[in-house]
């Protein structure tokens, strides 16, 4: 998990070099904080800056799972141990990861 600021994007890299000495797989970065929706006009805004995680993910051969917005509701959701109830779609893709090496683990 990172987001997009450059001293976190420093601090992602060294933990995947550290999870690939050590033979840790890695399935993929997820960026938290990556931008904030505006709830009234719709506008993304990138308050944390510009995202280093393509950058990041290139660098160490991964995947960009998802980037996740800034999202009171969310943090809302998981101060109340109820975030599997949250309706975002933005970590299908990590599920769809999960759910794929599942089935080639029970083959």
């Amino acid at each position: 998990m990172t987001s997009p600021q450059e001293l976190v994007s420093m601090i992602v890299s060294k933990a995947v070099k550290m999870a690939e000495m050590m033979n840790i797989p890695i399935i993929g970065l997820v960026e938290n904080m990556s931008f904030f929706k505006c709830p009234d006009c719709g506008k993304e805004h990138k308050i944390f800056g510009d995202s280093h995680i393509d950058e990041i993910a290139e660098k160490h051969n991964l995947k960009v799972l998802a980037k996740l917005p800034v999202n009171p509701k969310i943090s809302a959701a998981c101060d109340n141990g109820m975030i599997e109830l949250f309706d975002g779609d933005w970590l299908e893709p990590v599920a769809k990861v999960l759910e794929k090496s599942i089935e080639e683990d029970n083959k």
